[in-house]
């Protein structure tokens, strides 16, 4: 701005020299200052973290939406958003829970009627073993027993020895066959309690919670798709959802931005993106929180050039991402900011304004003001624009120059020369 002031009055003092013929003060005074170049961009603020948040996993029929939290509100860790519902996922879950109390009811009537017959035949097995232990105590009287009433006997004991053997296969038969039912019953219980619990999970997986605090957008990952059904209505994918929306497993519902690390997204011509290098400061303002201030540093940048039109015109331009040493909660994504990207800043040296450096026999000079003369000055340059340049060598900084070059009848011979 200083340099800008003086080359306006410069153009005065020409003028004014010119009209009464008088030596042209067309002057500029040094002074040892900080050299500042900067280039300025607009960008858009955006997340570094993004998380979509998408509908249940599995698929129980048409699931809608029931409501949902306004698009832009804040949410914490743990706050519901958004609730589905699934008229089909409700009855299958009843219809399981009924399925559950049936069978129930049938293993408890089979351990019922299992216990009843496993007590018939443990009663019939006591009753012939009461029957042989009867027979033994007559085998005393078998020996004075006619031949005829021995055998009957004989045959009578046996037949009871083959009726126990008989009775205790069929016990421990019955008793395997009762354990082998129980246990097919207490698997399909268990099975049927497993159903259950998958259908619980799946109808609470319709309440969807934050899972990271952030501010609720519409998601990116899916644009806005309508798509007609085979009953012939038409169904809207993408954007925020709303209520009645049909909502399908494994689509992005929204999307949470995580505020506690965002990123600057700008793009600059190719002139300026030579310039920038990663890890450079950047001053950034935000207008729409308050002209909130902050900082950050070039994160990176795109190599890969994009391509814009205006009529017949084309633009070529380069991405840039500039990462915010400290996030604000007024901050959001998507809102915009200006960046001031800082390329040099070297303190305390000579600068002068590019237009007063003139080139005489292949060397740079600058004319110093001596009297109502100037004296060519050789100099060596360093980091330079078109405004200002860094004078390495050949001046303090306490000199007064030339804006423009001087009429010859006003140069003086040169006697200063830049030494090594």
């Amino acid at each position: 701005m200083r340099i800008i002031s003086g080359i306006f009055i410069v153009a005065c003092l020409l003028t004014a020299s010119c009209s009464t013929g008088k030596t042209p003060l067309v002057i500029y005074e040094l002074a040892r200052q900080d050299y500042h170049e900067t280039i300025t961009a607009t960008g858009t603020i955006q997340s570094v973290n993004n998380l979509s948040i998408k509908g249940p996993q599995d698929y129980y029929g048409l699931m809608t939406v029931d409501w949902a939290l306004p698009e832009g509100s804040r949410v914490d860790a743990g706050d519901t958003i958004c609730q589905l519902k699934s008229d089909d996922l409700t009855r299958m879950l009843d219809d399981q829970v009924r399925n559950l109390e049936t069978l129930k009811a049938d293993l408890r009537r089979l351990e019922a009627d299992n216990a009843l017959n496993m007590a018939v035949l443990e009663a019939q097995l006591k009753e012939n073993q009461a029957g042989m232990a009867i027979n033994s105590l007559d085998s005393v009287q078998m020996q004075f027993a006619p031949p005829v009433r021995k055998k009957l006997m004989e045959l009578e004991l046996a037949k009871a020895r083959v009726l126990e053997r008989k009775l205790e296969r069929k016990f421990l038969a019955e008793k395997t066959i009762d354990e082998t039912e129980i246990r097919q019953m207490t698997s399909r219980i268990a099975q049927v309690e497993n159903r259950i619990k998958t259908l619980e999970e799946s109808v609470r997986g319709l309440t969807i919670v934050a899972p990271t605090a952030g501010i609720l957008t519409a998601s990116q990952l899916l644009g806005r798709i309508v798509m007609i059904t085979g009953n012939g209505v038409e169904t809207e994918l993408g954007g925020y959802p709303k209520p009645g929306a049909q909502i399908y497993p494994e689509l992005p519902l929204m999307s949470l931005p995580d505020l506690s690390e965002m990123e600057i997204q700008f793009n600059v011509q190719e002139v300026d993106f030579k310039r920038i290098e990663k890890g450079q400061p950047v001053a950034i303002q935000v207008d729409a929180a308050n002209k909130l201030q902050t900082t950050g540093t070039v994160k990176s940048k795109s190599l890969a050039p994009k391509t814009h039109y205006a009529g017949s015109v084309r633009y070529k331009y380069y991405e840039v991402v500039v990462g915010i040493d400290s996030c604000h909660t007024l901050m959001t994504p998507g809102t915009s900011d200006r960046c001031t990207i800082t390329i040099n800043h070297i303190r305390d040296t000579v600068v002068a304004p590019t237009m007063a450096i003139f080139e005489r026999d292949s060397q740079k000079i600058i004319y110093e003001s001596v009297g109502e003369k100037f004296r060519p000055v050789p100099v060596e340059i360093g980091l330079g624009n078109s405004s200002e340049t860094i004078i390495t060598k050949g001046l303090t900084g306490a000199e007064t120059i030339a804006l423009v070059e001087p009429p010859h009848n006003f140069i003086l011979k040169p006697k200063r020369v830049i030494h090594e």
